[in-house]
């Protein structure tokens, strides 16, 4: 039994090698290994913000870029309205304009038929009243077997026309 207590018992000496070792290999650890993993670790967090505040600034540029772009976009579709509008307007001018010229010209072309109509009314009547005398002056003649003015039958047919022209 006493070989087993030799096993379990505590060297003091072995345990402060220990504790020794274990600061050493810390300071060493220290030294050589965390501040360069310490040095990585902060150069790649800088980094990394880096990468975030450039994402920002992108973020935000793209952000005025895009409201730029939707003024531009609204400023375009105002002046196409305003466009179209004048385009709107000017075609319902020029469509009056033509309208108007229409009527003027139907109107000219209604007031020149009208004036051949009353002229060749005129002729017609002219023509009219000479057959009439004529036939008039034929009968009158047969019917009294003498020969009649034409000036008294002329003014006989005028009458008779004037008076036919005013009956409805």
């Amino acid at each position: 039994m006493v070989q087993s207590l030799d096993i379990i018992s505590v060297n003091i000496w072995q345990t402060l090698l220990s504790l020794c070792n274990l600061l050493i290999i810390y300071l060493i650890l220290k030294k050589f290994l965390f501040k360069p993993v310490q040095k990585v670790m902060s150069t790649r967090q800088a980094q990394v913000d880096k990468i975030y505040s450039d994402a920002d600034a992108n973020l935000s540029s793209a952000n005025e870029m895009k409201q730029e772009y939707e003024q531009r976009l609204a400023s375009a579709r105002q002046e196409a309205d305003t466009m179209i509008k004048t385009a709107t307007q000017t075609a319902q001018r020029r469509g009056d304009q033509i309208v108007a010229d229409a009527k003027s010209q139907a109107s000219h072309v209604k007031q020149k038929a009208e004036e051949e109509i009353e002229q060749q009314k005129k002729q017609m009547l002219k023509d009219v009243r000479g057959e009439i005398s004529e036939l008039a002056v034929n009968i009158a003649s047969k019917v009294v077997e003498r020969e009649i003015n034409q000036k008294d039958y002329d003014g006989f047919v005028d009458d008779f026309i004037k008076n036919v022209g005013d009956q409805p």
